[in-house]
């Protein structure tokens, strides 16, 4: 598989992490929220699991998408909305707790989806990544 499927493939999954991860982020609270004895027990049991599972996903993954992006349209606002992103959502998994846990995480959420498209419209510009 040549670099440009690959940046293509993991861009797309990145976004798809990200996305699923906003999703999540959003969710979980309301559902806290509307279904507060069922939503608890369902929330912690899966909570840990999950976070663990899609920081060893999307750190890997986002990370081969931008630097292949990034190596060939050269434009590192892409790293640093990325990095921005991932940081926003380590300290709120990691740092924080309660709903401000899940504030932090979808914002981090967004800026990672920020960061993606943007990674996305500079290879189309390029035209050397062949989205």
């Amino acid at each position: 598989m040549d670099q440009t499927r690959i940046q293509k493939l993991t861009d797309y999954t990145s976004l798809f992490f990200a996305g699923v991860c906003a999703v999540h982020c959003f969710a979980v609270p309301v559902a806290l929220i509307l279904f507060p004895v069922v939503g608890s027990a369902v929330a912690f049991e899966f909570e840990e699991v999950f976070h663990e599972m899609m920081l060893f996903a999307v750190i890997p993954v986002s990370t081969i998408a931008v630097l292949l992006g990034c190596r060939r349209h050269k434009d590192l606002s892409v790293i640093v909305l990325v990095v921005l992103g991932l940081c926003f959502i380590l300290v709120g998994i990691f740092a924080t707790t309660g709903y401000m846990e899940y504030v932090l995480a979808f914002i981090g959420a967004f800026i990672m989806i920020l960061g993606h498209l943007r990674n996305f419209r500079f290879c189309r510009q390029d035209g050397s990544c062949d989205h």
